[in-house]
């Protein structure tokens, strides 16, 4: 049985594969290590999240040792 790959492929293939050899041999753009990048977040908002989310975690441990005595529910005030 023969190959049913037309012609412009068959042409295409035989262009590239003598491209084979030198494949990943090229030189690649490098970043220059004086170059510094500026971080993903202003460390202002960092901090704030670091606060915000250790705050609500010492808040879950004294609700979970001393419960509702510490933190009364609003809504059971007589």
């Amino acid at each position: 049985m023969t190959s049913a790959t037309s012609p412009t492929i068959r042409a295409r293939n035989a262009k590239y594969q003598g491209n084979v050899t030198k494949r990943g041999t090229g030189t690649t753009k490098k970043t220059s290590a004086t170059t510094t990048k500026a971080p993903a977040i202003d460390p202002r908002v960092a901090y704030f999240l670091l606060v915000l989310m250790s705050g609500g975690a010492i808040f879950q441990v004294l609700y979970l040792i001393f419960g509702s005595r510490l933190f009364p529910d609003p809504m059971d005030m007589d």
